[in-house]
């Protein structure tokens, strides 16, 4: 009995020797797609397509400001005079005129259309960002099921293994046929879990594929160190804050909404309309020329539309203090998501190393006949459970590292990225 169990603690041993990762160059970078595929990835994305549209609408509303609303309108006309006694004329009018700008709201125009452009670029690099962060996220999920199968997979051919090797025994008499439904039962669990693994992977590969055409598949052969074990909280913080598009898009919606106040403002004084007008009267025997000048007479509805953008404006600079608010706070989060993570998954890399070690003492009571062959099983599932979980939570770790890195626009930037 003992001749045929002597191999039996090393093989299974194998459940948390064969599911670790050989550890590589530290850092969540050696994960990552290279930066140009991205960066072609993401500029072929339909939000991306659609923001570079909304960025050329921009450039057309600046076009059309620094036009203005007015135009010429042209005026022709001709009619007959009669006079009593039968005399009969015909005369002509020709008739030019325009409203102008004044008060220096052409100026403004310009402004606004220049503000509208800078919003809609903003607004892309935002849209770029959103795009990095939801790839990011997929990419990381794909990981984390490539990892899975992995684990699941050398469990298989573990189990597959003791599975024979009890069949040896039981034929050779040294074990009970009950052994050996327990170890066909345990073949048959982990064969279903890596079915179920396998079907994650497939959808995950699937949809990111899909998502994202172009871009390679992940490769999870080995998994780094998380590089932002020492780092300080308050730095990672302070490097996401530094250049946030989220935090630039209500500064810019809020100076554009400013800029319309002050626009409407000047509303309150309305545009004059200057016309020139050339009459033939009696046949040409009288001539006529004459320059006019006509101004609105401003109402309640100008100055409702002024209290309105007034209105408008004071609420983008509320939005503005609340996305600064939630950014901090968001920033703030990650930062500590970074940090912390790397102390998670140190402790449950602790904890997989130590039900390994009561996996080999159980399979060793298990080999001089102190333990079932149940018991060593449930020691090899806890030992196997625990590796899931502490490479899972590495996983996480280099997931909040990157997502900082991201935010940070050290990786995947609208830009040049950062180097830090």
């Amino acid at each position: 009995m003992k001749r045929a169990l002597k191999h039996l603690p090393a093989l299974l041993l194998a459940v948390g020797l064969t599911g670790h990762s050989s550890w590589v160059a530290a850092g969540a970078l050696s994960l990552l797609p290279p930066d140009a595929t991205v960066r072609a990835t993401l500029a072929d994305l339909p939000q991306l397509r659609a923001s570079t549209l909304e960025s050329d609408l921009a450039r057309a509303e600046q076009k059309k400001l620094a036009a203005g609303p007015h135009e010429w309108i042209l005026r022709a006309g001709q009619s007959q005079r009669r006079i009593t006694g039968g005399e009969r004329y015909l005369e002509q009018e020709l008739g030019l005129e325009r409203s102008v700008r004044w008060f220096g709201k052409a100026g403004q125009d310009e402004a606004i259309g220049a503000q509208t452009v800078a919003l809609a670029a903003t607004q892309r690099a935002d849209t770029w960002h959103e795009a990095g962060r939801t790839l990011l996220a997929d990419w990381f999920e794909a990981l984390r099921e490539q990892v899975a199968v992995a684990r699941w997979q050398e469990q298989q051919q573990l189990a597959l293994e003791l599975q024979v090797l009890v069949e040896k025994r039981v034929k050779a008499g040294d074990a009970a046929r009950l052994d050996l439904l327990q170890a066909q039962a345990e073949y048959g669990r982990v064969s279903a879990q890596l079915q179920q693994a396998r079907l994650r992977l497939e959808q995950v590969l699937g949809q990111l594929q899909l998502n994202y055409r172009g871009l390679p598949l992940p490769q999870a052969t080995q998994l780094p160190v998380p590089e932002y074990g020492n780092a300080e909280i308050d730095t990672l913080q302070a490097r996401i804050l530094d250049d946030n598009h989220e935090v630039e898009l209500a500064e810019a919606g809020a100076e554009l909404a400013q800029l319309r106040a002050r626009r409407q403002e000047r509303e309150r004084m309305p545009d004059p309309t200057v016309s020139l007008r050339a009459v033939r009267e009696r046949d040409g025997q009288e001539r006529l020329l004459g320059l006019s000048l006509s101004i609105p007479l401003g109402g309640a509805v100008r100055s409702a539309e002024r209290d309105a953008a007034v209105a408008r404006a004071g609420m983008a600079r509320e939005r503005l203090a609340l996305v600064q608010r939630k950014v901090a706070a968001d920033a703030r989060r990650a930062a500590t998501e970074g940090v912390r993570s790397v102390a998670v998954w140190q402790t449950l890399e602790q904890v997989a190393q130590q039900t390994q070690q009561q996996a080999s003492l159980m399979l060793r009571a298990y080999q001089a006949g102190e333990l079932t062959l149940a018991e060593a099983l449930t020691g090899r599932r806890l030992a196997l459970e625990a590796l899931l979980a502490a490479q899972s939570a590495q996983i996480d770790a280099l997931q909040a590292e990157a997502r900082v890195r991201l935010d940070a626009h050290e990786i995947w930037s609208i830009d040049e990225p950062k180097h830090r």
